[in-house]
């Protein structure tokens, strides 16, 4: 990224909080009353730019990449990546009723759900290299789709049902049958 692009990136999310309200009132900045709804607006733009940020590192992790590379593109070191983003976030399973796969990531994960699902396992949770899932009478189906947020509306219609989201990927189940 350039810094012109890092530049332009800021001014973008500097200006999500002032598009938002503007839809609704306009914002002229010459009441007290008008500075709250902007607070709690950018706040949640905020909230939002943190989680997309776990995510994205969560996808990354999963898509290959070390905490040293992390570290690097955040500018922080590979251990201080790996304390502030890396395990414990993710679902943790301590029953004996899951069958936990490890060593899942973005490359080999649909490979391993086909091989799941076809042995009649229910995809129930996604975590950091793991796909949890747990014993059925019937084959599943998996879907993996890529965005912001999926349409599960749409997605329902067909009988798919979300299992889980770790930005940019989002994870569908149906039985199958």
């Amino acid at each position: 990224m350039t810094p012109s692009d890092e530049t332009d990136l800021r001014q973008r999310a500097a200006s999500l909080a002032l598009a938002w309200q503007e839809e609704r009132t306009p914002f002229a900045g010459m009441a007290r009353d008008e500075y709250p709804p902007m607070i709690k607006a950018a706040h949640v733009v905020a909230d939002e730019a943190r989680l997309a940020l776990h995510r994205w590192i969560d996808a990354s992790r999963r898509a290959g990449l070390s905490w040293t590379e992390i570290g690097a593109l955040i500018g922080i070191s590979k251990q201080a990546a790996q304390q502030r983003f890396g395990g414990g976030r993710a679902n943790e399973i301590e029953d004996t009723d899951h069958i936990v796969r490890q060593g899942a990531n973005a490359f080999n994960e649909m490979a391993i759900m086909a091989e799941e699902g076809a042995n009649g396992r229910e995809l129930v949770g996604t975590g950091m290299f793991r796909l949890i899932f747990v014993q059925t009478d019937r084959a599943w189906e998996y879907r993996r789709m890529v965005g912001i947020g999926p349409d599960t509306d749409a997605m329902a219609v067909h009988g798919w049902r979300l299992i889980s989201s770790w930005l940019p990927f989002h994870y569908f189940k149906r039985p199958v049958g």
